[in-house]
């Protein structure tokens, strides 16, 4: 079972940033890696973590490829292992919520629904 947040600026995407603005935040926080141009995943030892920047519709539907990163992105999604407990979830919010401060954007708990 996996844990997922969405970084949104509304429950519309209706924001979205140059990719770059989202690259160099995320390549500078302390623990992940970059897998691939929208891609990143956290580092060995870690609480496993996969990142993903993206484009979506009003609705949150997206496609990530590898070898592309959509030139203006409206959405981070975080995916963490359920079986990490608390920490792994803890450790996903941390990273969620430096990239929604970043923004100005929401954090939301894809499971509940709610805006945390």
């Amino acid at each position: 079972m996996y844990w997922y947040l969405t970084v949104r600026s509304d429950g519309h995407y209706s924001k979205s940033v140059p990719n770059h603005v989202l690259v160099e935040h995320l390549d500078a926080v302390p623990g992940l890696r970059r897998t691939d141009l929208a891609f990143y995943r956290a580092e060995d030892g870690l609480e496993w973590l996969d990142v993903t920047i993206a484009a979506c519709d009003s609705a949150g539907n997206y496609a990530a490829h590898a070898g592309w990163v959509p030139p203006q992105v409206n959405m981070v999604e975080l995916i963490c292992s359920a079986a990490g407990g608390r920490p792994a979830y803890e450790a996903a919010r941390v990273v969620a919520a430096g990239i929604a401060d970043l923004l100005g954007w929401e954090v939301v708990d894809s499971e509940s629904g709610e805006v945390l």
